[in-house]
């Protein structure tokens, strides 16, 4: 349940500021960049100044929401309040996170996830809510701000996306309720759904033929990784992987699936799914990074030849502890 005191103070915070930096977290989703626009959209609506940042790729099939090409890798700089949202910890912001130069100006956190650690002067967290997008519909209110069809388009591509289209074990009926004022305020289902799910450049269907064909299934777990010099082979700019995770987990035989895309640095990016029996976040948190029971992720340090090896080793010690 949100917390009606720091909601109060967030939105005062945000109300005495003039210019305002917020930070969607690496391996952005659509519940990232959708929350980090509106809440954007709805402070300078209200006259502010607004920086917005995010030290990774952004996803292509996020590029029909406003303000999208104004996102760019971004250190803390002289905003008054900085703002992160839907990071379950400080490592998900890369460099646009960094408090020896935010110093003592206030940071706010605003996320939903189980394994949230918080690290902000302000944490308006809520695990109840099924996206962050859902906290920051009720930040939008609380600054008094009307539900402009920008607002709302942003808002309903972050619920969408981390309910899987409204299928997650998370939803709720305030979560539906939410979805149908956004509605009402001239957000499209069927636009969103086409953008986000129906589309994908011509790399991103090789690089997920090349997933599916180089699958493995160990037990109920789905797996599949690529490196980088195959993402580079395939035509990846540094996008295209958005979603493999997901068709992975349509396998009847699977319960859970995990992806691995190797970054040009050696890093890789693990993203993990899982039908309502089963729980990713745990997993993900033993790795190093975070989510919620149905969607998480982390980002793992090389070789990549060992990374799928200790991401099942994780998962069955999560099992049995489980």
């Amino acid at each position: 349940m949100l917390d009606s005191r720091v909601l109060e103070n967030v939105v005062t915070t945000l109300k005495n500021a003039h210019t305002i930096f917020i930070a969607a977290h690496i391996q952005p989703d659509g519940d990232a960049v959708g929350s980090q626009l509106a809440l954007g959209h709805a402070l300078r609506a209200l006259g502010k100044q607004v920086v917005y940042a995010l030290d990774d790729k952004l996803p292509d099939n996020l590029n029909f929401l406003k303000g999208f090409r104004e996102i760019k890798p971004r250190e803390p700089n002289t905003a008054d309040v900085f703002v992160y949202v839907d990071g379950s910890d400080s490592g998900r912001y890369g460099k646009a996170l960094n408090r020896a130069q935010s110093g003592t100006r206030p940071v706010i956190l605003i996320d939903h996830h189980i394994t949230n650690e918080p690290f902000g002067d302000l944490n308006l967290v809520d695990t109840d809510a099924a996206s962050t997008a859902e906290i920051v519909f009720q930040v939008v209110r609380a600054l008094g701000v009307p539900l402009s069809q920008d607002i709302a388009q942003a808002l309903l591509t972050g619920i969408i996306t981390d309910t899987m289209g409204f299928r997650t074990s998370a939803t709720t009926p305030a979560t539906l309720e939410k979805g149908t004022e956004l509605v009402r305020a001239g957000a499209s289902i069927p636009e969103i759904i086409d953008r986000v799910y129906n589309r994908r450049s011509y790399a991103a269907l090789r690089i997920l033929g090349y997933a599916i064909e180089h699958s493995h299934l160990d037990g109920k777990v789905l797996w599949s990784a690529v490196d980088f010099k195959t993402l580079q082979a395939l035509g990846s700019n540094g996008n295209g992987t958005s979603g493999i995770v997901t068709q992975l987990l349509t396998v009847a035989d699977a319960d859970i699936s995990f992806f691995l895309s190797e970054k040009a640095d050696g890093k890789i990016d693990l993203s993990l799914r899982s039908r309502a029996n089963a729980d990713v976040s745990g997993v993900a948190q033993r790795l190093g990074g975070g989510g919620h029971k149905q969607a998480a992720g982390a980002v793992l340090p090389p070789p990549f030849e060992t990374a799928a090896q200790r991401v099942l080793e994780a998962l069955k010690q999560e099992m049995r502890n489980s």
